[in-house]
């Protein structure tokens, strides 16, 4: 949710157009589809992917291999899962805030709101940080 005078409020999103910002738009709906090979098709062989340590599962990745087993298992915790995302430029970064809201897999509904920063190089994601605040994701 974006709060008034905040760094997401004063923003204007990205052209979804974008080459690089319709890459990363391409892999969340292949995540929220269930589809892990599809949402890493665009990732460098040596991705480095890095979730806060207090998301489960946690922790820093390299390699898309390792990414998709985060992702697969992120996934699996969603029984029913909706994905709204808005994509935004910081410098040559793009970063989406990513809502995700639904039921998990032990019937409990779930809401969150986070933000992941992309690095993309030549058409594949090199790099992603994930922060549990939007708001973090904007102060590099």
């Amino acid at each position: 949710m974006k709060k008034e005078g905040s760094a997401i409020s004063s923003r204007r999103p990205a052209n979804p157009s974008d080459a690089d910002v319709a890459l990363v738009l391409k892999a969340y709906e292949a995540f929220a589809a269930g589809d892990i090979d599809s949402a890493t098709v665009a990732l460098h062989p040596d991705v480095e992917w890095i979730e806060p340590d207090e998301f489960p599962n946690g922790g820093r990745r390299v390699g898309p291999a390792s990414v998709a087993e985060y992702l697969t298992a992120s996934r699996a915790m969603w029984s029913e899962l909706t994905s709204e995302r808005t994509p935004y430029r910081h410098g040559d970064d793009i970063v989406i805030i990513h809502r995700v809201y639904g039921m998990l897999a032990d019937g409990t509904p779930n809401e969150a709101t986070v933000a992941d920063v992309f690095t993309v190089r030549d058409g594949q994601v090199v790099k992603m940080q994930a922060y549990a605040d939007p708001e973090e994701a904007f102060k590099s």
